[in-house]
């Protein structure tokens, strides 16, 4: 599947005349990865896939695809290969941190490559989302949303799948259109549409979004916003119809969200009223374009936008972060807790949300990957602390890396020592698979143990 997606940027740089970037296409990133397709093809198991074993094939999709692209954008870009392997891990896990400071002088083939990792790291991650679904049925009845207790469960999962793999590049066409028809040329309606679905926000403009007009800044941010929504939420709309849209747990707590981000930054933070909404949707969905200088905000804006990121949006999209629908399943067990306190002692209280039961491995699962997200967080951040950089910058770098954000208060340059953009390269991958993937591909018994 990868070698079949590296096709497109191959095929792209042969059009545009940047043979030197398609011949490293093809014989560094294509061929090998049609190499490892073929050579990991095996008679298939008698028994099923264990969810460890799809979680390690999903925490590898990625660090495979980085390392495959890490020599083809260095020999595109001029860029050191340690340069080049956190700008391909940046694009593969939809971050947008970059180490390329002058976009508009790399060639249009780099800058189109850059922007499809993006997309096929979005669609990577929804798929990822079906693996760590796997085995847990609570979660995949989620996700197909019609499945009975009698249903082959890992059939109706694939029928999701495919169902995404329909709307996903439908959206992505659409972004594409709507921005070139606000006024931004096709290229750069092509390579930023590719950003703002994926929610990656790699741009073609050193400012990002600084410099567009208004119209391009919010259509490019409304595709995000439909990104960072749980996909099969858009075709179970389109199935059922709009007020089954309407009515989604998730999209009002993602609308609320931004709406909270937006007012922190407009009462606490020195952001002007053209840029409130736009930074409020970027950093809430993950996307990571700017409309201004991240570095020179007030330190209650930079704790506003912590805050944002770190909560992320939807589950089943292609943003980071913990999720809101696990920060409301935890909000939503403290709630019940307190209210048993003033219970009589034989009363019964189950805890729901938005009208469904909660089961306690799903209240397990929000609490692991929220405590797991915060403990990554700290252990990262305390490195740059002590390299001697600015506590809260410091934060801002490791949280953005983390929840796939992009947002950048300046530390991720290209003069950054190498152990630390080692550090924020793990960071992102971390959050990409949210952790629990690489704690599994990590684990020694993974690999000795017998099924």
């Amino acid at each position: 599947m990868l070698a079949f997606l590296l096709v497109v940027p191959t095929l792209f740089a042969a059009a545009s005349g940047d043979w030197n970037l398609a011949s490293w296409l093809f014989a560094a990133s294509l061929v090998p990865a049609l190499a490892l397709g073929i050579g990991a093809r095996v008679p298939p198991a008698q028994s099923p896939l264990q969810a460890n074993e799809a979680l390690v094939v999903a925490a590898l999709a990625f660090i495979v695809a980085a390392a495959l692209m890490s020599p083809v954008l260095a020999a595109a870009s001029g860029l050191p290969l340690s340069d080049a392997w956190f700008e391909a891990v940046s694009g593969v896990t939809t971050t947008g941190l970059t180490m390329v400071t002058r976009p508009e002088k790399a060639s249009p083939a780099f800058l189109f490559a850059r922007s499809w990792m993006q997309w096929f790291g979005g669609l990577g991650i929804i798929v990822l989302s079906l693996a760590l679904a796997l085995g847990r049925a609570a979660d995949m009845r989620r996700m197909a949303d019609t499945v009975s207790e009698e249903e082959d469960l890992g059939e109706s999962v694939r029928a999701h799948a495919r169902h995404v793999v329909v709307i996903y590049p439908l959206l992505t066409l659409a972004a594409i259109a709507g921005v070139w028809a606000a006024g931004l040329p096709m290229f750069q309606a092509v390579i930023h549409g590719l950003s703002a679905v994926s929610t990656g926000g790699f741009s073609g403009f050193s400012e990002s979004l600084a410099g567009v007009p208004s119209a391009v800044r919010f259509t490019l941010l409304a595709a995000a916003f439909l990104g960072a929504l749980p996909l099969f939420l858009l075709y179970r709309s389109y199935a059922s119809g709009w007020l089954e849209f309407l009515r989604d747990t998730e999209l009002r707590a993602l609308v609320g969200a931004v709406l909270i981000t937006a007012l922190g930054l407009w009462l606490l933070g020195d952001v002007g009223t053209s840029d409130v909404l736009a930074q409020a949707l970027s950093a809430q969905t993950g996307t990571g374009f700017s409309t201004l200088d991240v570095s020179a905000l007030d330190p209650q804006a930079k704790w506003v936008l912590i805050l944002s990121m770190v909560t992320g949006a939807g589950i089943g999209s292609t943003a980071g972060g913990i999720k809101l629908l696990r920060i409301l399943i935890l909000i939503r067990v403290i709630q019940i807790a307190l209210l048993r306190v003033q219970m009589p002692r034989h009363a019964v209280l189950e805890p729901e949300l938005g009208g469904r039961m909660l089961r306690p491995e799903q209240v397990q699962h929000a609490l692991v990957v929220a405590l797991l997200f915060l403990l990554v967080i700290i252990c990262s951040w305390l490195p740059f602390i002590a390299a001697g950089y600015p506590p809260l910058d410091g934060l801002f770098e490791v949280v953005s890396a983390t929840a796939t954000v992009g947002l950048s208060t300046g530390i991720a340059v290209p003069a950054l020592d190498p152990w630390l953009k080692g550090l924020l390269t793990l960071d992102m991958l971390a959050g990409r698979v949210e952790i629990v993937a690489l704690l599994v591909l990590l684990y020694p018994a993974t690999w000795h143990r017998r099924r």
